[in-house]
């Protein structure tokens, strides 16, 4: 049996990791650091963020991802962060916990350079339960409770953003790993494979109460088809906003935010497949923001 076992971890991790992609999220207008480690400490800073995402809303077993993130500055150019993804689709879940640090390099007043580098691990988990609970698929009732676990694997991701003026524009590697990771119960390997990400955005002054801010975004990898993405915010005193998205292949989204005082942020993304039924392929996300050290009383 746990020969079996292997066979269907080996093939169910190779075609799972032949695809994988840390999770999208379109909170990038909110929470920053979660979409580069430059970021920390340089954007909603003191913010703990919270977000939920639905996809294939329409489809049993569609991915679900829950974010946790939060950053600060300290010293004079350096920041901070920690994060947590949670992703589950099917019988698949991948867990990320992350560490970041930041360093601004001021080149002038207008020109300034933000590095950023995180670490931690990476778990990922073959809910074979799940499958064979199925009455029409429990072929073997050993197999009803055997769900496997891989070892913790260390994790880490890169990036740099350029900011000019109203410009920013950056890369970022993530799920850098080196060597082989294997399962606990199994003797099977495999090795995370490594992601880019590169995006531009430039904050257009409208007028002295609206803002538009267009972004970018290009995201690809081994074995991973490059995707690209446009997206619009439109900013109202800087406490309320709209948004327009439009992803490869197809994907149409929207959202709405707005900023609640100095110590609650809030926003809802989503968005369509246009080449499809509706209420097939839909995704819903939700992301609330909690300034910690406003809420204490502290500054």
């Amino acid at each position: 049996m746990k020969k079996f076992i292997s066979i269907i971890v080996a093939v169910t991790a190779f075609t799972a990791l032949s695809a994988q992609q840390i999770p999208i999220s379109e909170s990038y207008f909110l929470d920053r650091y979660s979409f580069a480690p430059s970021y920390a400490g340089n954007f909603n800073s003191k913010f703990l963020f919270l977000g939920y995402r639905s996809d294939w809303s329409g489809i049993e077993g569609g991915p679900k991802t829950f974010r946790l993130s939060f950053n600060n500055s300290f010293m004079k150019n350096a920041g901070y962060g920690v994060k947590m993804i949670y992703d589950r689709a099917g019988i698949f879940d991948q867990l990320y916990a992350l560490a970041s640090y930041s360093y601004r390099v001021n080149i002038n007043e207008d020109h300034k350079i933000l590095f950023g580098i995180s670490a931690g691990i990476y778990r990922n988990t073959l809910n074979i339960s799940d499958y064979y609970s199925d009455p029409n698929y429990n072929l073997d009732p050993s197999l009803i409770n055997q769900n496997v676990k891989s070892k913790l694997k260390f994790m880490s991701d890169a990036s740099a953003v350029w900011k000019w003026n109203r410009l920013e524009t950056g890369f970022m590697f993530t799920n850098i790993s080196f060597g082989d990771a294997g399962y606990d119960e199994v003797d099977v390997t495999y090795k995370p494979l490594a992601n880019f990400q590169i995006h531009a955005l430039y904050d257009f002054s409208v007028s002295e109460k609206l803002n538009l801010i267009p972004i970018v975004v290009v995201r690809g990898g081994k074995y991973i088809k490059s995707q690209y993405e446009i997206a619009t915010q439109i900013l109202y005193q800087q406490k309320v906003w709209l948004s327009l998205a439009y992803r490869d292949p197809g994907i149409i989204g929207a959202g709405v935010g707005a900023s609640i005082g100095k110590s609650l942020k809030i926003s809802y993304n989503f968005n369509f497949a246009s080449d499809v039924a509706m209420n097939v392929f839909n995704n819903h996300e939700i992301n609330l923001g909690f300034n910690i050290f406003e809420l204490a009383g502290k500054k």
